[in-house]
C-alpha cells in the first residue's frame, strides 16, 4: 500500500519528462513555421516583432518567453534575440539553416495515428514498389538534408576516402542513389583527379544537377537517371558510394553481386547503414525514425550484420570502419 513514509521503488522521471520533450518539439516547429528566428538576429521587443510579422502581440510574446525558457532565445531589457546556435541553424537566411529538414522529418516520422494503426494495421498503402522506392519524397528529403550532410557526415566521409586514394590520383566514382550528390561533389573538391556519376531516379536528378552547378563541379560530376535495382551501371568504377540506399535494394545478395561486377579490380565500396541490430531494437534514432513508415506497411530496414555478411560472402573484405560503426569501406578481393 502507498505510504507517505515510503518512497517509490523507481524514479518516474523517465516517463513524466516526456510531455515536456513533446512540448519543446512543438515550440521548435512553431518557431520554424512562423519563420521568426530570422528576425531575432538582433534584439527586438515582442511588440515590434509582432508589428513586423503581423502577429498577435500577446501570444507571440508567450511563444518567445517559452522559447527562452528552453534555451533557444535570450531575453534582456524586454528584448528577445537568438542564442548563437539558434541563429546558426534556425535563421532561414543563414547558410546552415536546418528548419526545412526538421519540418520534413517531423511530418515523415509522425506517430499521430499510432494507436489506430496498432489496433487495425496500416490505414492505407502509401507505396507500390515492394522495395519502398516510391514511399519517400526523395527530392524534398534531399533538399532539406543538404546542410545536415555537413554536421559531421561529409567530414567523416572525406577522412575515410583519404585513407584509400591519394590527393592527385585519378579514379572513377559511382554515387548510387546519391540524391543531392554532396558526397560526390566533396570528393571532386578534394580529389582533383576524381570523376563521378550520381545515379538516381528522375524526380531527384534535376535537383542534383542544380547543386552540382551551384558548386561548379560540372566538369567532374555527371548525373544519370535510373533505378539502381533494375538498371545496369554499364561501367567499371574504382569507388561506389552506397550509403542509406541498401535498404531499398530488395535482394541484398543479388545487389552485392551486381556491385562486385561494377567495380574495377581492387575497387572499393563506401557503405552506410543504419546500424540496425538483429533484434530490431537499436539504435533508437533509426528505430523511432522508421517506425511511422513501418506502421504504414513498409518493411525494408536491413540489420547491419546481414549487410556485412552479404559483402563478406560476396567477395569483399572490410578495410576501414569509422568510429560510429555505421559507415565502412569494403574492398573487392576475389571470391
Amino acid at each position: 500500500m502507498k505510504s507517505a513514509k515510503i518512497m517509490p521503488k523507481f524514479s518516474a522521471e523517465k516517463f513524466m519528462s516526456k510531455t515536456n520533450l513533446v512540448l519543446e518539439a512543438q515550440l521548435l516547429y512553431a518557431g520554424i513555421e512562423l519563420d521568426i528566428f530570422k528576425d531575432l538576429n538582433e534584439p527586438i521587443t515582442a511588440q515590434d516583432l509582432a508589428i513586423k510579422k503581423g502577429f498577435h502581440k500577446r501570444n507571440l510574446e508567450l511563444l518567445l518567453n517559452a522559447l527562452t525558457s528552453i534555451d533557444y532565445l535570450k531575453k534582456e531589457n524586454n528584448q528577445f534575440s537568438n542564442l548563437p546556435e539558434t541563429n546558426y541553424y534556425l535563421n532561414s537566411e543563414n547558410e546552415m539553416y536546418l528548419g526545412e529538414h526538421i519540418l520534413y522529418w517531423r511530418d515523415m516520422t509522425s506517430l499521430e495515428n499510432i494507436v489506430e494503426k496498432v489496433k487495425n494495421g496500416p490505414i492505407d498503402k502509401k507505396f507500390q514498389d515492394e522495395n519502398g522506392s516510391d514511399f519517400f519524397d526523395f527530392r524534398s528529403m534531399g533538399q532539406g538534408s543538404r546542410n545536415t550532410m555537413y554536421l559531421g557526415r561529409v567530414q567523416a566521409f572525406i577522412n575515410q576516402i583519404e585513407k584509400i586514394f591519394d590527393k592527385n590520383q585519378e579514379f572513377k566514382v559511382l554515387d548510387m542513389g546519391g540524391g543531392t550528390g554532396i558526397l560526390s561533389i566533396e570528393i571532386a573538391r578534394n580529389f582533383k583527379g576524381a570523376r563521378g556519376v550520381v545515379f538516381d531516379q528522375a524526380s531527384v536528378i534535376n535537383l542534383t544537377d542544380e547543386i552540382i552547378k551551384e558548386y561548379n563541379m560540372q566538369n567532374q560530376i555527371k548525373t544519370k537517371v535510373g533505378n539502381f535495382v533494375t538498371d545496369e551501371f554499364n561501367e567499371k568504377y574504382d569507388l561506389i558510394i552506397a550509403t542509406g540506399v541498401l535498404d531499398f535494394v530488395g535482394d541484398l545478395d543479388k545487389m552485392v553481386k551486381k556491385l562486385y561486377g561494377s567495380l574495377s579490380d581492387d575497387g572499393y565500396i563506401y557503405v552506410g547503414t543504419h546500424g540496425l541490430n538483429k533484434e530490431r531494437t537499436a539504435p533508437k534514432r533509426f528505430i523511432l525514425g522508421w517506425l511511422s513508415s513501418h506502421l504504414d506497411g513498409l518493411d525494408i530496414l536491413k540489420p547491419d550484420l546481414q549487410v556485412k555478411e552479404s559483402f563478406l560472402n560476396g567477395g569483399f573484405e572490410i578495410v576501414n570502419q569509422n568510429e560510429n560503426g555505421l559507415n565502412y569501406i569494403v574492398k573487392k578481393c576475389g571470391r
